[in-house]
């Protein structure tokens, strides 16, 4: 959810510690996100989304990063799972993946995420990317939550 600041809370969905690290360090640089929270594959997702730890509050990120490539539970499977559910439906799903394949990139529009990027392979070209990305989702872009 926004906080009042303006910044965003992230759900990244990501299997890959080295794309984890260079997510968190863009992030971070960048201040437009005021949590990021990591599952590591689709059913974790899920799980933080029901209910942390199997109580507590369940969480409502602003966005969810979605990699297509995870283990338990690939990520278009979780992204019809988030799709079907009335109260997840309306968060954003990015698919962030290393698939530029036109399959991909048709199953996750037909399934409902808002945008598909294909990952970059250095951290100078994360950084590009971060910028980007918070010009849209913070400063364009207006979302449900």
């Amino acid at each position: 959810m926004n906080d009042n600041s303006g910044k965003l809370s992230v759900l990244l969905v990501e299997d890959n510690e080295d794309d984890v690290l260079i997510a968190r360090r863009a992030f971070k640089e960048f201040k437009f996100i005021s949590a990021v929270h990591i599952a590591r594959d689709g059913q974790e997702a899920l799980d933080l989304l029901s209910a942390p730890g199997g109580g507590g509050k369940p969480l409502r990120p602003s966005l969810i990063l979605l990699d297509i490539t995870l283990p338990l539970m690939d990520g278009i499977s979780l992204l019809k799972r988030l799709k079907a559910d009335p109260a997840l439906r309306a968060i954003p799903v990015v698919m962030l993946t290393t698939s530029s394949r036109h399959e991909d990139i048709l199953r996750s529009y037909e399934n409902g995420a808002a945008s598909y990027i294909t990952k970059p392979s250095s951290l100078e070209d994360f950084l590009e990317l971060a910028r980007r990305f918070e010009q849209y989702w913070v400063s364009v872009s207006k979302l449900p939550l």
